[in-house]
């Protein structure tokens, strides 16, 4: 018996990577969906009867495993580059020069009388991904890191679907590939339904979401994303018998590893542009994003020859396509009240599709944009996606302009609470400056439970108006007090028993995020989370904040360390803790059982990092950025995100 289940169990998995295979990289499906569950459970069970036959390989791991405790930092094999971009055919040529200055072809015998050969692909707007098999399994998968060390992610890229777990035929005995994991259109739109349903917040475009998803610490839940990968690149290959990167591509095919159906090689640059052009039409029917071509020297001899820069390989180049712009028509401008009250205008446009979504809404950012711009509502307007992702009226398409349209004017009073409307000296942005304004109040009860602040589980943005509607969200204190009206709220759309148990497990956990985190999370004008920090750490409880003077609060020293506490910050959360608004928010905080306290640090007199300021690049073995930043603070230095004239 114990024989034949291991012939069955052998024979299941063979069967069931076929069909992988078929299904995610062919898309030519043998079976149906329920036939192929049916041999995964009955694969599963044998497997759960016979723990002996246990094999990493096996197509049940890619359902998941255990949640992870965090991602360990692993040296790549050979340094994971990022590719240089180009953005006409000016540029384009250019780098072919460079290529045959650097290879010397006119001397050069290797290639001979022929001209140089490159191929040509999709760059997919995805996430790098270094996966690694040793004797045809698949032992490693790391992300790109800083290019020279990645996040060990192997357990999650074994539930994307069309990564082989074991490769076909006769690979070389080590195998390193580099790919791109995407999301496709189709479960990029069903996620963001899932998530706008549970009040979470969209991802913007699906490389976010895959960047979201690959860093999921439990792979069970990677594994309900749908994520696909292609290969596109190489590591370490040993033995190496090819002599060109198509031949390796089309070889790595046979072994079941995903390849893009539009790598192409070319012997002439014009005909590279003009695979370049073609593909640009072809784009928008893909079912996965593209942001441009990578166009590679074919024979990987001269790929060697040719070397690398510190950030960048000399032997490819990227393609970016320009950003999407479609024109529509302006039906009106609306004005957005911010959690710093804030008023921005809005464009309410026709829909109209833009780089892979449906756009109804775009930023119009300020009225000195507006003015430069003239936008006026009924204009005919061109509409692009800022970085792919935000929405932004790039310009007014004079010639087309309605007769009769009026100027765009400013509102004098806020469309929320009716309140004046300011402009302050030196400043941009209109502004509301009623504390109790309804919206701003929403849009800092956003911010105020978002990732980050107080972090509450199951309160988002969907969520927080559906209670602010029914009047239980008014104020921060009124977050605590949600428990008290769970009859009322279980009556709300799309609230069970569950979710209202994990809304008030959250609220509950975010009551000891400590000083530091709640103060950055009040939404107080020029407080972001650093200074909240270097305040929260030095004075160490609400009521010493509370008591200091415009001048103590800026003026003191966090080990030896001035900067970052200015003037405008000080008064600014002075005026907050004096105001009657804000002495009743601490209050109702207290109340509820909010931690209002931080841990002092301890100042330390010999720390060579005292009065330092630092940037952070690359990664450490011991240590994530956010735990050295604060390592690094803790000992006097303050870490800046860039290099600048203060850098020491």
């Amino acid at each position: 018996m114990t024989q034949d289940a291991r012939q069955r169990i052998d024979q299941l998995r063979k069967e069931l990577n076929h069909h992988n295979k078929l299904y995610y990289t062919d898309a030519k499906p043998e079976v149906s969906d329920q036939r192929y569950d049916e041999l995964m459970a009955e694969l599963a069970t044998l497997e759960r009867q016979h723990p002996e036959y246990q094999s990493p390989d096996s197509p049940t791991h890619r359902v998941g495993g255990q949640v992870l405790d965090g991602f360990e930092t692993k040296d790549h094999a050979r340094p994971m580059l990022s590719i240089d971009n180009t953005y006409d055919q000016e540029e384009l040529t250019a780098w072919h020069r460079r290529v045959i200055s650097g290879l010397g072809v006119e001397s050069n015998d290797l290639f001979g009388d022929a001209q140089i050969e490159y191929v040509a692909e999709p760059k997919i707007d995805g996430v790098a991904i270094s996966l690694r098999y040793e004797d045809g399994i698949l032992v490693q998968a790391l992300t790109r890191g800083n290019g020279q060390q990645g996040d060990d992610i192997t357990a999650n890229a074994k539930t994307v679907r069309n990564i082989p777990l074991k490769l076909e035929g006769n690979p070389p005995a080590v195998l390193e590939v580099r790919g791109e994991v995407y999301m496709p259109h189709a479960s990029f739109k069903t996620i963001n339904e899932k998530r706008e349903q549970d009040g979470k917040e969209l991802f913007a475009n699906p490389r976010n979401a895959t960047a979201g998803t690959l860093k999921q610490k439990d792979p069970k839940a990677v594994a309900k994303r749908n994520l696909r990968c292609f290969v596109h690149g190489r590591g370490v290959v040993e033995p190496d018998t090819w002599l060109t990167y198509f031949d390796f591509m089309q070889a790595i095919k046979t072994f079941g590893l995903p390849v893009n159906e539009y790598v192409k090689p070319f012997d002439k640059l014009d005909d590279v542009w003009q695979f370049i052009e073609d593909f640009a039409d072809k784009r928008s029917e893909l079912p996965y994003d593209t942001d441009g071509i990578v166009v590679k020297v074919n024979n990987l001899e001269a790929q060697e020859a040719l070397g690398n820069t510190t950030k960048s390989p000399r032997w490819c180049i990227a393609y970016k396509y320009p950003a999407e712009q479609v024109q529509t028509q302006l039906l009106d401008i609306t004005w957005q009240v911010g959690k710093g009250g804030t008023v921005t205008p809005v464009a309410e446009l026709a829909p109209v599709f833009v780089a892979g979504t449906t756009v109804r809404r775009a930023t119009l950012h300020n009225m000195d944009e507006i003015n430069r711009k003239d936008i006026r509502v009924g204009d005919r307007v061109v509409v692009e996606k800022a970085g792919e992702i935000i929405p932004q009226v790039v310009s007014v398409v004079l010639e087309q302009r309605p007769d009769k349209t009026k100027p765009t004017s400013a509102p004098a009073t806020c469309p929320s609470c009716d309140g004046p409307v300011v402009r302050e000296d030196g400043e941009t942005a209109l502004r509301c400056n009623n504390p109790q304004c309804p919206a701003q109040v929403r849009e800092k009860l956003i911010w105020f439970a978002g990732r980050g602040q107080m972090d509450i589980d199951g309160l988002g943005e969907k969520v927080v108006h559906q209670l602010a509607d029914v009047d239980l969200l008014k104020s921060f204190g009124d977050v605590f007090k949600l428990k008290d009206h769970a009859g009322q709220i279980l009556t709300l759309d799309r609230f069970g028993q569950t979710k209202l148990d994990n809304l008030i497990s959250g609220i509950e956990q975010s009551k000891q995020r400590g000083l530091a985190r709640l103060l950055g999370s009040l939404g107080i004008r020029h407080l972001g989370t650093k200074a909240a920090r270097i305040i929260a750490q030095h004075f160490g409880d609400i009521d010493a904040i509370a008591k200091a003077s415009v001048d103590e609060l800026q003026d003191f020293e966090v080990m030896g360390n001035k900067s970052g506490i200015g003037p405008q910050i000080a008064q600014s959360l002075h005026d907050f803790l004096a105001s009657d608004a804000g002495k009743q928010i601490i209050d109702d905080l207290n109340d509820a059982g909010v931690n209002l306290t931080e841990d002092k640090v301890a100042q330390p007199q010999d720390s060579p990092f005292v009065g330092k300021t630092l940037v952070i690049t690359g990664s450490f073995a011991d240590y994530d950025r956010k735990a050295l930043t604060e390592q690094l603070q803790n000992l006097g230095a303050k870490v800046t995100g860039s290099v600048s004239k203060k850098t020491t």
